[in-house]
């Protein structure tokens, strides 16, 4: 199927509903329920991103072709390989204890990830907050995003302190900020807390006590529930994403028909009132 294929119309606005559409998934099996296809989609707004192997004909991963992945293809690496970048990337600096809770595994794949996204796109991150040293609860009384690891505090972008003079717009948060917000999906954070709100991010929170850093938090993918986390994280090995990645491009392309399938609905141009005898 092709774009532009109409695969049906609307129907006539009833006297309780407007025409609408009912846009959902529905897997095959008797009972299947029907699948809300947003977070699909999202999936596939970051895998579109990666060209693994395809378009590119680059090898994101290894050589010198591996400087400078996207954020989908970073998805793609496993825990210990983004541990490894981040603690071997020079463009990001982590204060002391910090850098043992990244060692030992604790801090949540995106909060790495974005740390290399944030260093892939020109702005160095100084970080100053993980689980380590940081209190359980905010001062709002909350648990903390910190406490699971899925949070971390930037104090300054490019060697530039976070702090008022530092933030507003046109400031290093400003454009730090935008550069977050562009982040969707499961890589689109809960929380971006500063001195700043954006017009239209449902994520952004000015916060005083935010005078001196950017908060960048994401919701546990798990909740509290470490066992389901630690069997779902152990799905696939390194070794095994390597090889995942190497059947990848084993995998030919689509051929992609550039006429309409023969089983397209046929358009046909509705007559003009002269010619209906109106």
């Amino acid at each position: 199927m092709i774009g532009g294929t109409i695969l049906g119309h609307l129907g006539k606005r009833t006297k309780t509903e407007a025409p609408h559409l009912t846009f959902e998934i529905r897997p095959a099996g008797a009972g299947a329920p029907r699948i809300d296809p947003k977070p699909i989609l999202d999936g596939w707004k970051l895998l579109e991103s990666t060209a693994i192997y395809r378009v590119k004909g680059k090898n994101p991963f290894f050589g010198e072709d591996a400087e400078n992945p996207s954020v989908g293809q970073l998805l793609l690496l496993s825990k210990e390989q983004l541990i490894q970048r981040v603690l071997h990337d020079s463009r990001i600096q982590i204060y002391g204890c910090g850098i043992a809770d990244v060692r030992s595994g604790q801090i949540d794949r995106r909060v790495l990830a974005t740390m290399l996204y944030l260093a892939a796109n020109g702005l160095k991150p100084t970080i100053t907050a993980l689980k380590c040293g940081h209190s359980y609860l905010t001062s709002s009384g909350n648990v903390s995003e910190h406490s699971t690891g899925t949070a971390m505090d930037i104090g300054a972008i490019n060697g530039i302190i976070i702090r008022p003079s530092t933030q507003g717009p046109g400031s290093i948060t400003d454009v730090t900020i935008q550069a977050l917000l562009k982040l969707q999906g499961t890589m689109k954070p809960h929380q971006i807390i500063s001195l700043m709100t954006f017009q239209g991010a449902d994520n952004t929170l000015a916060l005083s006590d935010h005078d001196d850093h950017i908060h960048v938090g994401w919701r546990p993918l798990y909740g509290q529930n470490r066992e389901a986390a630690r069997q779902i994280n152990a799905v696939l090995k390194p070794e095994q994403w390597i090889k995942l990645i190497d059947r990848l491009g084993n995998i030919d392309n689509p051929t992609v028909r550039e006429q309409p399938s023969r089983f397209a609905v046929k358009v046909h141009k509705r007559a003009s009132k002269a010619h209906r005898g109106e």
